[in-house]
Formats: C-alpha cells, structure tokens, sequence
C-alpha cells in the first residue's frame, strides 16, 4: 500500500501532530522524573585487557623418563599448563617426546579438597585443590602418559591430587586419583619429580 500523497500544509501539520506528543513526552520527564542534569564526571581510563603469558614447567618424556621443560602458557593457572602440555605433544622439539600422542584434552577442572578425605593433613594448609582431567583417545592412557599429566598439575603445591578419566567410543571410565610419588620410579636422570 502506498503513502498518500499530502500537499505541504498537509504534510507540516502531521509532523506537527507527531512531534508535539514526543516533545511533551521529553518535557515531562525533564520535569517530573527527579533526574537533574550534571556536568562531565571523568570515569578514569577506559579498562584494558592485558593478555600477558605465563611460563610453566610441564614434563615431556626423554628416552621414556619425565624431564622437565619450560613452554609459554597462555597463563600460569592450571588448565592452562595441562593444555599447553597436550599442545607440545603434538610438537615436543628438544629430543623429548611425549605418550600422549593422539590424545586429547576435553576438560580439567580445579575442585576443592579437603583434610577429610584422608590423603594429606597439612595444618597450616588445610584444603588444597584436586585437578580433575578428562581426557579423550583411543586405547588406556598408558603409565607414561597419566605420570606426565600428574607431574605436570602437582609443580603446583596447592594441587593435592589429580584425578584422571578418559572418554572413549565406549563411554567414560575412571583412571584414578593419583600424586606424582607414584611415578618417581620414571624420573629421568638428575630430575627430582614433585611429591
């Protein structure tokens, strides 16, 4: 449907029409809404997202024994470290290698974890955190592999414990709850491995 066509006196008392309401509107609420106008406040610098790096420790194997190399991380927190770690496998450099080859990292999840459970009872630090990671691959997760992903999230003392489940065609199962002491037996030459 088309407009009709208004000579211009016609078309000056419609907006007319429209325009004195919108006013009206505007004066009232200039008049009745108890807002009062105010001069320019300085709000500080505008916010910045700084995206600074991290460097971590995380363990690569060398003929089969944990050693130890710094990577940069996207940050210093944990599921980051544990991703990078996932990440240098599929290009370690260096002479070291890795047993997670064509696995994947789904999820790590930081959780409280505390006296109460029975595995540690440390008084001036009475709740520490469990590292829970999933993973995702074919075939078990081999000794090497669940002693890179422990090692790695125990450098962090507040990390107790971590906990390991794969994900598979076949659906999720449980690896355990494990502490890098485990896998000392693993350290390459010269390398202390965390507790």
């Amino acid at each position: 449907m088309t407009p009709p066509v208004l000579d211009a006196p016609a078309r000056r008392g419609w907006r007319h029409r429209l325009a004195a309401p919108a006013a009206a509107a505007v004066l009232a609420c200039a008049a009745g809404c108890g807002v009062q106008p105010t001069g320019v406040i300085d709000g500080g610098p505008a916010p910045v997202i700084s995206a600074k790096g991290a460097v971590a420790t995380v363990y690569l194997l060398r003929d089969g024994r944990l050693a130890p190399k710094k990577v940069a991380t996207a940050s210093a927190a944990a599921e980051d470290v544990i991703a990078a770690l996932f990440d240098l496998g599929r290009r370690p450099g260096d002479g070291l290698g890795t047993a997670l080859d064509g696995y994947r990292l789904e999820q790590s999840v930081l959780s409280r974890y505390g006296v109460n459970s029975g595995v540690r009872n440390d008084p001036e630090n009475p709740v520490g955190l469990r590292l829970h990671v999933i993973v995702n691959g074919p075939g078990r997760l081999s000794r090497t592999a669940v002693a890179q992903i422990t090692c790695t999230a125990r450098l962090r003392d507040d990390i107790w414990a971590v906990k390991i489940t794969q994900t598979t065609n076949g659906g999720p199962t449980a690896l355990g709850e494990h502490t890098c002491r485990e896998y000392h037996d693993l350290a390459a030459d010269t390398v202390n491995l965390p507790p």
